[in-house]
């Protein structure tokens, strides 16, 4: 039916309309989606819908530089009770009266400088400063 020279000279003409056509055709898309080459089609590769978004929201409550966030007046007076002259000292004599004090457990955190963190809002947590360091407790 056809001749090998027009067999080739077909293919050619296919292969060249889907290049400048520059969408999925035979080869697919390049960039975006898949839908066509340039990249400003379809979807980002690093883009987030709404949905996704609110999913990775923080819900909890974070501190700032010298701010001693507290939700248990109790917890903040064993805190100060029990703080030593130094962290490491504060730090044990905390855990152990906190952890005395009721069934749950304790995450302690002593330290000379103010330290950043963050904490889901419905987790007990106190922390407080003698001078020298500053203590933070949460309970797990």
């Amino acid at each position: 039916m056809f001749s090998n020279s027009a067999k080739i000279v077909l293919i050619f003409a296919i292969l060249f309309f889907d290049l400048c056509h520059g969408c999925a055709g035979l080869f697919g898309g390049g960039g975006g989606g898949g839908c066509c080459c340039q990249s400003a089609c379809g979807r980002k590769k690093r883009s987030i819908d709404e949905d996704e978004r609110r999913e990775f929201e923080f819900r909890g409550i974070a501190s700032k530089n010298e701010d001693l966030l507290c939700n248990s007046p109790e917890m903040k007076a064993m805190i100060q009770a029990h703080m030593k002259s130094n962290p490491q000292a504060s730090s044990k004599s905390l855990q152990s009266a906190l952890e005395d004090h009721d069934s749950h457990r304790y995450v302690v955190v002593c330290s000379e400088n103010p330290f950043h963190y963050s904490i889901k809002h419905d987790s007990a947590y106190c922390g407080a400063r003698n001078g020298s360091h500053y203590c933070q407790a949460f309970a797990i």
